[in-house]
């Protein structure tokens, strides 16, 4: 019997500014490229040359280009780490240059043009690259956090599309099967039958993306493995559900006039979604994105929104300006909310309490402004 190989794996757990994004897990091709994956290793493990230490650990991804590309490894030269004391300059020569990069997530070495001039620098595509096949070491490939990659492929760049925020490596190493796979900005949760990959692009094998019947089934589950967890109090993993689902709504969502009565349904789902976003948001005390998941529905075409929908919109816009200390804004908003439905007790307590704190704003301008002028 045939035992097959073990290739060794290495992760990067990753920030961006602030922000914890989570780990993402590589497993490396060291049958097909041994000393690009060497290399890699001793940079995740951190090595000392020449009395002088080399890591990625606090390096950054100083290049991100959406559907190409994100590079990283530059320790201010492209370092080669497999020869010893004397070889740091020395290029690493091409490996596996047969595979024909036509998946997204491979790991590969960049190089200046010279396919045998490699070192510490990486990249990782983010879809299909073909016409870059031969020229580029290719080493292995993400096996988990692809979502992680996802979000610093759709990072704000400059004109040089160098990241505007520092998105680093901020631990590195040998990764093992025992090991966690911490993720900060997705729920890997399959609660309610949710199997399916974080964007949709990335889900080639566990639905049929060519029929908008599968498709819609597909949005309608992830949304309502948002709501298990939502009723479970796991407000932050339920958001990241919905999103989640309004990736799938948007990215399948058919046109209206070759396919009206899908449409309807994928607008309907898309309502229910921003109406659950918008609530978590609030309860969150995301304000901004609950504005911003209200303004959506309120764009939305009056035959779309129920009264009851578009009282509880108003609601809660008004309720996170409220929480923005926005009070004018929040008092508007709270008094549309009461036209629409006069006999909400809870509503009519938001507003009389609104107003105690806008007019307590007022009195504290008021007095701000005497001191000045007084």
């Amino acid at each position: 019997m045939q035992i097959e190989k073990v290739q060794p794996k290495a992760y990067f757990d990753i920030t961006n500014g602030s922000k914890k994004l989570g780990r993402v897990v590589f497993e490396l091709y060291d049958d097909l490229a041994p000393k690009a994956t060497e290399n890699f290793l001793n940079l995740c493990k951190g090595i000392t040359l020449n009395d002088k230490s080399y890591s990625y650990q606090d390096t950054i991804f100083d290049k991100v280009i959406k559907n190409f590309m994100i590079q990283g490894g530059s320790l201010n030269a492209n370092v080669s780490t497999i020869y010893g004391d004397q070889g740091i300059n020395k290029p690493i020569l091409g490996e596996n240059l047969s595979d024909d990069l036509s998946h997204p997530f491979k790991l590969c070495m960049a190089n200046n043009g010279d396919v045998n001039c490699n070192g510490s620098q990486f990249f990782i595509i983010t879809s299909k690259q073909s016409h870059m096949a031969g020229k580029y070491s290719i080493f292995g490939h993400v096996i988990h956090g692809k979502s992680i990659i996802r979000e610093i492929e759709r990072v704000k760049t400059n004109k040089d599309d160098v990241p505007e925020s520092n998105v680093v490596i901020d631990q590195c190493g040998v990764w093992t099967d025992d090991m966690p796979v911490p993720i900060f900005n997705a729920s890997y949760d399959t609660i309610g039958g949710d199997i399916y990959e974080e964007y949709p692009e990335d889900d080639n094998s566990n639905f049929n993306q060519e029929s908008t019947e599968e498709a819609f089934s597909v949005a309608s589950k992830i949304k309502e493995s948002g709501t298990l967890l939502y009723k479970k109090g796991d407000k932050e993993n339920a958001r990241f559900k919905y999103i989640k689902a309004l990736r799938y709504i948007m990215e399948f969502i058919p046109d209206p006039d070759q396919d009206p009565e899908w449409y309807k349904k994928f607008i309907d789902l898309k309502k229910k979604t921003y109406l659950n976003l918008s609530l978590c948001c609030l309860q969150l005390k995301d304000y901004h994105r609950c504005i911003d998941y209200c303004s959506y529905l309120l764009d939305m075409d009056d035959s779309v929104l129920t009264k009851q929908d578009k009282t509880k919109t108003l609601f809660r816009k008004g309720s996170a300006n409220v929480g923005l200390k926005k009070y004018k804004l929040g008092l508007d908003d709270l008094k549309s909310a009461n036209i629409l439905t006069p006999d909400d007790v809870s509503i009519q307590k938001s507003i009389e309490s609104t107003e105690k704190l806008l007019q307590q704003q007022k009195q504290n301008e008021k007095a701000t402004y005497s001191k000045f002028f007084g």
